[in-house]
């Protein structure tokens, strides 16, 4: 199945004018307003983060390499920064930079493979870093054992990632996962704020909610309902099935960034804009969900 990028570009402004109908509603109904009505400077922050993929996509060509390029050292920047944070012996103020910039090329190396074979050399590496984690425990708080950690996720992952969005056959799938990632995390947002009370992980990520995740796979699933069959002719419950596929690798991939701040001790990736903690931070679950269906995809003999 092909997906094309600008039905996709149509989406996303659909489904932000419905996030944006909805915000106003709830800001509007007494019940909710109090915690609806402080939301409204995260929306504009969310609005700028579509956009900017958006247009990147929807460019293409040396904007889209640019801006891939970009992401791979900012994210391998950040995330070395923070694992760095836990050895007090290696806080140079080059090394993540340069370190960022040498896993950067590294993953951008990989994504230059063909896709199948990215996914499979990567896949290899990935077993072999989870391989050396359990096997040297003694390794535990040194640099080795750090970069096992951020190659194993989010350097690999990325890789992988990158492959997919540098294929022109896959792009617009890339694309159409970060569109899915968004409507989950977005509305999760806005559940957990107006009706969360149960801590879902409370030692990884404490304002993750239990009612907060409902409802974010449950418009996840109503938006896959409607694209699927709309866009794409398939079965709603194929749809359905592959959004709530989505929703677990997003929350995995949270999950994951989370960890590593937390084993770190440290609150925030280096921040990036304002209401964000940092890049990686944004693409987390789009990374880990753009690795996972392809490898999906992959094991299904469909790459």
């Amino acid at each position: 199945m092909i997906v094309a990028v600008e039905p996709i570009l149509l989406a996303m402004a659909i489904l932000l004018g419905v996030g944006a109908l909805l915000l106003a509603i709830f800001s509007l109904w007494p019940a909710t307003a109090v915690h609806a009505r402080p939301l409204w400077p995260t929306f504009v922050t969310e609005l700028v983060i579509v956009m900017v993929p958006a247009l990147a996509f929807w460019a293409g060509g040396y904007v889209l390499a640019a801006a891939l390029a970009l992401l791979a050292w900012r994210v391998s920047y950040e995330a070395l920064t923070v694992a760095l944070a836990r050895l007090p012996n290696e806080r140079n103020g080059k090394l993540p930079l340069l370190g960022g910039a040498a896993l950067a090329l590294a993953a951008l190396a990989l994504a230059a493979l063909p896709l199948g074979v990215a996914v499979a050399v990567a896949g290899a590496m990935m077993a072999a870093a989870a391989l050396l984690l359990a096997a040297r425990p003694d390794l535990r708080g040194t640099l080795p054992n750090a970069l096992a950690e951020i190659l194993l996720f989010p350097v690999l992952p990325m890789a992988v990632f990158l492959a997919a969005a540098f294929d022109p056959a896959h792009r617009g799938l890339v694309l159409l996962l970060f569109l899915l990632v968004e409507t989950f995390d977005s509305y999760a947002l806005l559940g957990g704020k107006l009706f969360g009370r149960t801590p879902a992980f409370p030692r990884l990520s404490p304002r993750k909610t239990v009612e907060g995740l409902g409802c974010g796979a449950a418009c996840l699933a109503l938006t896959a309902a409607v694209l699927g069959p709309v866009l794409y002719g398939l079965p709603i419950w194929v749809s359905v099935a592959g959004a709530l596929g989505v929703g677990l690798l997003a929350t995995a991939g949270d999950l994951l960034a989370s960890r590593l701040k937390r084993v770190a001790g440290v609150k925030d990736y280096p921040l990036l804009m304002p209401r964000q903690g940092g890049l990686f931070d944004i693409v987390d679950a789009w990374l880990m969900t753009g690795a996972g269906v392809m490898l999906a995809l992959t094991l299904l003999g469909r790459i």
